[in-house]
C-alpha cells in the first residue's frame, strides 16, 4: 500500500536494507498510549501500533536479507509460474482506460488522486481509479428511497450510521485486519477507522465524524488529517470530530430523530447493531428496519462505477487463476496456489482477497469451503488429481468471486471430463436463460435438472428426472444453491426482497442464498457444482427411495474426481447477461492454456446471452420436456 494510510495499524516491515537503531525502546510512549486507549476505541489501534512497532522492530535487527522470489519449473512453452513479477505486471491496465480522467496533472497522496478538482481513490499508477462522487451518488440514491417512507410523524429526520472500529485480537495490543463496514463503504468510501456519517433526509446533507487523535499518533502512524482533508477527499460537505457529535446533532442538523440500523441482517441472520457514541440517550432512534431494506436494495443494482470496479476485480482474478494454473504441477503444496493468487492480484493492486482462498485437490475438492483453519490448503498436489481453486480478488472494498477446476496433469480423464462438462452444460443452462423477472429459485431448478440430465447419460444415474427431482436427489450431489449477490460483500445483500423469506419453496432443499426475481443491474454469481461428500453419498445409498436411482459401478468410476465447480460473476442486463469472469472453461481452452496457450482476461471477449422474448431454456426444461 503506497504511503500512510490513516488509522491502519502495521508495524514496521522486514524489508531490504532496512536502518535500524541499536536498540529502540517503546515501553515509555507505548504504554502511555495503551493506558489512554482504555476506553476509548479511537486509540486502541494507535497502542497496538506503538508496542507492536517496538517488538517487530527488535525482532528484525541484524542483517536483513533480500527477500527472494520463488520460481518453479514450467512446462515447455508455458508461460513462468509462480512468483514473476514482470510476467504479472504485464497484464495490468495502463494509460486512461475506464476510470481514467482527462486533465490537468493529478496530485496522489497515499491512495487518493485528486485532480481537476475532483477525488479519486486508486492503489497505484496502473490500477483502476474509483471517483469518490460515486458514494455521492450512492448516498442520493438512499434518500432518494427513504424519503417517501418517512412521514411527518418521523419528524425532521437524519441518518445515522457508525463505520467499522479496529478490533483488538483478543486480549493483546494488536488488532485484526481492518476492513470498512460495507454500508458505510458504499454511502462514504471512508478507509479510514472509528468514523461515524450523517445523512439529513430533508436536505441531503452528508457530515462525517473522525476520531481526534493525539499528537503522538504522527511519530507512530504518518500525519494526522485536517478536517478539511477529509472534506475535499471523500466529498462530503461537513466534517467534524466524533466527540463533537452530539452538539452538531443537536444544534446544526437539528435533528429530531435518528434512522438507525435495527433487528437482523436478513442475509447472514446475524443481529444488526446500532450506533454507539456518548450522548447517545439524549436522541430518539427510529428502529424500525427501513434503514438497512432500503440500503440493502440500493445496494443490489450495481451502478456504471460499480460495475467497473467489479470488472476490474474479475480481470484481475481471471488473470492471476490463469497464472496459477499454468504454475501448479504434482508435488507442490496446496497452499502454493493461494500464495500465487495473493502475490499476483497485490501486484496489480488489490491489497486483499473477498473471502479465505479455497485451493482443495483430489478428494477434497468435495469439501466446499476448505481452506479454513481446521482444514487449511496444506496437503500435497499428487498426480492425476483435479484441482479446485474458488478465489476472488478485493478492490476499494469490491469482491471477485471465480472457480476453476482443471486436472493437475494438463489434460482430463474420461471421468474427470464426465462431471466437469456436465457442469459446464449446466452453467450454460442457467447464463443462456437469465434475464430481469427470471426467478432465481427457477436458476436453482434449472441447474439441478440439467445436471441430472447429463448424468443419466453418463451412466450415473438411471430412473425418470421427474422422480429424482421430487426426492431432491441432488443435494446429496450438490449440497449448496446455485448462487448469491455479489458487491462489497462476497455473499452480498439483497438476496431476497423484504418480507420474502430465504428458505420458503418445498421443491428446494439447498439453502437458497439467492431466490428472488432478478433485476437489470444485478451482479449474481452463478456456480453449480458437482461433488462426491462422502456422508452426503452414503445417506442416498441408505435410502431405497434414493439409492434406486443411482448406479454403483459407474458411482465408483467417478468418484475418485471429489468435486467439480464452475463459478462465473454475471450482470444482469436489460435482455440477458453478461460473464464479467474471463477465464478458460471448455475443456478445450483448459487444456490448451495448461500447455501454455496464450490467455489474457482483457484481450477475450464477454460470454453474453440475450434470453428468447418468447420461451428461454429454463422455461422448456422446467417443464419437463
Amino acid at each position: 500500500m503506497t504511503g500512510s494510510v490513516l488509522f491502519a495499524v502495521s508495524a514496521p516491515s522486514c524489508g531490504p536494507r532496512p536502518r535500524l537503531a541499536p536498540s529502540i525502546r517503546t515501553a515509555g510512549s507505548s504504554r502511555a498510549v495503551a493506558s489512554k486507549a482504555r476506553g476509548d476505541p479511537a486509540l486502541l489501534g494507535l497502542a497496538g501500533g506503538l508496542l507492536a512497532a517496538g517488538s517487530v522492530v527488535r525482532r528484525c535487527r541484524g542483517k536483513a536479507r533480500r527477500p527472494r522470489l520463488l520460481a518453479a519449473p514450467r512446462r515447455a512453452g508455458s508461460s513462468p509460474a509462480f512468483f514473476d513479477l514482470q510476467g504479472s505486471l504485464r497484464g495490468a491496465p495502463r494509460g486512461r482506460g475506464p476510470g481514467r480522467p482527462r486533465g490537468r496533472t493529478a496530485v496522489k497522496e497515499a491512495n487518493t488522486v485528486v485532480e481537476d478538482g475532483r477525488s479519486y481513490f486508486q492503489m497505484g499508477a496502473d490500477t483502476l481509479r474509483v471517483p469518490f462522487s460515486m458514494h455521492q451518488r450512492h448516498r442520493e440514491r438512499l434518500l432518494a428511497r427513504l424519503r417517501p417512507e418517512l412521514g411527518t410523524e418521523d419528524g425532521h429526520c437524519c441518518v445515522l450510521l457508525e463505520g467499522g472500529g479496529e478490533l483488538p485480537v483478543y486480549d493483546t495490543d494488536t488488532v485484526w485486519d481492518f476492513k470498512q463496514e460495507s454500508n458505510f463503504q458504499w454511502l462514504f468510501g471512508v478507509r479510514e477507522p472509528g468514523c461515524f456519517g450523517a445523512l439529513d433526509v430533508a436536505s441531503g446533507e452528508a457530515l462525517l465524524f473522525v476520531p481526534r487523535l493525539p499528537e503522538e499518533y504522527e511519530a507512530w502512524m504518518g500525519p494526522r488529517r485536517t478536517t478539511d482533508w477529509f472534506r475535499e477527499t471523500y466529498e462530503v460537505d461537513k466534517v467534524f470530530f466524533v466527540d463533537e457529535m452530539p452538539q452538531v446533532l443537536e444544534k446544526e442538523l437539528q435533528a429530531e430523530k435518528l434512522l438507525v440500523y435495527h433487528g437482523k441482517n436478513r442475509d447472514s441472520g446475524l443481529r444488526l447493531r446500532e450506533p454507539r457514541f456518548a450522548g447517545s440517550k439524549s436522541f430518539e432512534f427510529l428502529r424500525d428496519g427501513r434503514l438497512w431494506d432500503a440500503l440493502a436494495e440500493c445496494r443490489v443494482l450495481k451502478d456504471e462505477d460499480e460495475i467497473a470496479i467489479l470488472q476490474f476485480v474479475n480481470d484481475v482474478s481471471s488473470d492471476a487463476h490463469v497464472a496459477v494454473m499454468r504454475g501448479l504441477r504434482p508435488g507442490v503444496p496446496e497452499y502454493a496456489a493461494e500464495a500465487d493468487f495473493r502475490h499476483y492480484a497485490f501486484l496489480r493492486g488489490c491489497a486483499r482477497v473477498g473471502y479465505h482462498c479455497i485451493c482443495p485437490s483430489g478428494s477434497r475438492c468435495a469439501v466446499l469451503h476448505y481452506g479454513h483453519a481446521a482444514f487449511p490448503n496444506a496437503e500435497e498436489v499428487l498426480p492425476g488429481e483435479m484441482k479446485l481453486h474458488d478465489m476472488g480478488a478485493e478492490y476499494h472494498c469490491y469482491t471477485a468471486d471465480i472457480t476453476c477446476t482443471f486436472p493437475v496433469d494438463g489434460r482430463f480423464t474420461e471421468p474427470q471430463r464426465t462431471v466437469y462438462e456436465a457442469v459446464w452444460e449446466a452453467t450454460l443452462a442457467v447464463e443462456r436463460s437469465l434475464r430481469p423477472g427470471v426467478s432465481y429459485r427457477e436458476m436453482h431448478l434449472l441447474s439441478e435438472r440439467t445436471l441430472l440430465d447429463y448424468m443419466v447419460q453418463a451412466g450415473l444415474f438411471v430412473g425418470p428426472v421427474e422422480e429424482m427431482l421430487e426426492r431432491h436427489l441432488m443435494s446429496h450431489f450438490m449440497p449448496h444453491g446455485l448462487g448469491h449477490s455479489l458487491g462489497l460483500d462476497v455473499h452480498d445483500v439483497g438476496g431476497y426482497p423484504p418480507g420474502e423469506q430465504r428458505q420458503d419453496d418445498p421443491r428446494v432443499e439447498q439453502n437458497l442464498r439467492c431466490g428472488r426475481a432478478l433485476l437489470e443491474g444485478m451482479v449474481i454469481t452463478v456456480e453449480p457444482g458437482f461433488y462426491f461428500v462422502d456422508y452426503l453419498i452414503e445417506r442416498a445409498l441408505s435410502d431405497p427411495d434414493k439409492a434406486r436411482f443411482i448406479v454403483s459401478e459407474r458411482l465408483e468410476e467417478l468418484r475418485p474426481v471429489g468435486g467439480v465447480r464452475i463459478e462465473d460473476d454475471v450482470l444482469v442486463t436489460d435482455k440477458g447477461c453478461r460473464v464479467l469472469t474471463r477465464v478458460p472453461r471448455t475443456v478445450e481452452e483448459v487444456e490448451a492454456v495448461m500447455a501454455g496457450g496464450a490467455w489474457e482476461a482483457r484481450e477475450r471477449p464477454f460470454r453474453e446471452y440475450h434470453a428468447s422474448d418468447s420461451e428461454s431454456a429454463a422455461d422448456f426444461l422446467l417443464k419437463g420436456q
